[in-house]
């Protein structure tokens, strides 16, 4: 299947969609937008944080049941250790997963990048520079050669 031309941001995108680029600056990014945005939360007030908190315990137990089982990396440190830690607590799946299912994961996502988004914004730098990363993540976390966890496998593809 023939990818799309990202035009005049070709070299960049090529340069954003590395496994090198995701894991610093997706993966680390997300850590310190994580971090960043919970203290913010914080300093409001518990709720805030505790809501925080509960979004990204959903969004990990979301993704490494949906994601991580089913990824080509299962097991490595590709994605900073995720991989080891979602082999350790299960077992891997089939690589297929549904419509419903992966709507379910963006949308989870999407709700947990606004709400950091949101706290990022009481600061304007803050405010800024998440939103700017934000892209990047996005960018980043699309690979070159599709989703692994929703790619078919080689064989039924040559038949």
């Amino acid at each position: 299947m023939q990818r799309r031309n990202p035009g005049p941001f070709e070299p960049i995108i090529y340069v954003v969609q590395t496994p090198a680029f995701f894991r610093v600056v997706g993966i680390g990014g997300l850590l310190l937008f994580t971090l960043i945005f919970l203290s913010k939360a914080a300093d409001h007030s518990a709720g805030a944080f505790l809501l925080g908190l509960a979004l990204l315990a959903a969004l990990w137990i979301e993704s490494t049941m949906t994601v991580c089982r089913r990824c080509r990396h299962f097991g490595t440190w590709h994605c900073a250790g995720q991989g080891i830690l979602a082999a350790r607590l299960f077992t891997p799946r089939p690589s297929r997963i549904g419509q419903s299912r992966t709507m379910l994961h963006f949308a989870l996502l999407a709700i947990y990048l606004l709400y950091g988004l949101f706290w990022m914004w009481h600061g304007a730098v803050t405010g800024i520079l998440s939103t700017l990363w934000a892209a990047l993540f996005v960018a980043s976390a699309i690979p070159r050669d599709g989703f692994s966890w929703k790619s078919t496998p080689r064989s039924s593809q040559a038949a």
